[in-house]
């Protein structure tokens, strides 16, 4: 029996982008050859994603995670995304425009890239992993604030920061016990086009870390603006990168998680590491 593609489409997507997606889809592939899905992916039995073997997000950051996040508990990696959310941050380090047509041609007739995907315990992330005062914004960064772009994220840094307690992490490798920031990037942007790692590559094998002790908070808006123009590293006190494969720490208290734009809570020993080439991306690759 043939497989089919799954299109997992955001349902809180715009009406009329939604129709006018679908209307392409339709154009392009035949019936029987993609279902067309606009519900919440945890109203899908595991039961009806036997007929899949190609999984595509049709949204932004958040659809994104959900749809690598339901593929893996199949046995097929077949990905490809058609950025239309508000954010699409992982869709930037791809390269991907809005040409939604261009998008979908190619995936129908584009060959599979080895991509890589990250894994925070036992969910996965395609773009960005962060605890701190980051992932507080994100959490106060509404669907509404996002659909003005990352000048909402902007904005919201000062709330964060405001009420910001520092989170207690402790790692093997670093002093530092109290962080402004801890972030790990496969992909290069977040808040809706915010450059938090401008060399990341998905095809790369590896996953970047950035970290900024407690002395940071009282500059985090100076760092993060020299951090939006490629300064950052003036700041040399307490920041931290490095390329890894993987990385262990623990969460000494409940502290807020971001991955892609989604929101938890966590506390407890955590392992972040990557998994080289683990899906096929199909898709235009414009980098």
């Amino acid at each position: 029996m043939s497989m089919a593609i799954l299109f997992i489409v955001n349902p809180k997507l715009n009406k009329s982008r939604k129709a006018k997606i679908k209307t392409m889809i339709e154009e392009t592939f035949s019936e029987g050859e993609y279902r067309f899905y606009d519900d919440y992916v945890e109203n899908l039995e595991e039961e009806e994603l036997k007929v899949f073997d190609h999984y595509v997000a049709v949204g932004g950051d958040g659809t994104a995670y959900q749809t690598v996040n339901l593929m893996m508990k199949t046995p097929y990696r077949r990905f490809s995304l058609i950025p239309a959310g508000s954010g699409n941050d992982f869709a930037r380090t791809l390269g991907l425009k809005r040409d939604y047509g261009e998008i979908i041609k190619s995936i129908k007739t584009a060959s599979p890239r080895s991509m890589d995907l990250c894994r925070w315990n036992n969910r996965y992330f395609l773009n960005i992993a962060s605890v701190g005062v980051d992932a507080d914004v994100n959490a106060l960064n509404t669907s509404t604030d996002k659909a003005i772009g990352g000048i909402s994220y902007s904005f919201k840094i000062f709330d964060a920061v405001k009420n910001y307690r520092f989170r207690k992490i402790q790692q093997e490798y670093y002093s530092e016990r109290e962080w402004t920031l801890f972030t790990f990037g496969n992909g290069g942007y977040y808040g809706g086009g915010f450059p938090i790692f401008k060399e990341a590559d998905p095809f790369s094998g590896k996953i970047l870390f950035l970290g900024a002790g407690k002395s940071r908070l009282p500059y985090v808006i100076p760092f993060l603006a020299c951090l939006f123009v490629g300064k950052d590293r003036l700041f040399q006190k307490d920041m931290y990168r490095k390329t890894i494969d993987s990385m262990e720490f623990e969460l000494l208290e409940k502290a807020n998680i971001n991955l892609d734009g989604e929101n938890f809570y966590e506390e407890g020993k955590v392992r972040v590491d990557i998994l080289p080439g683990e899906i096929q991306y199909v898709g235009p690759l414009n980098r």
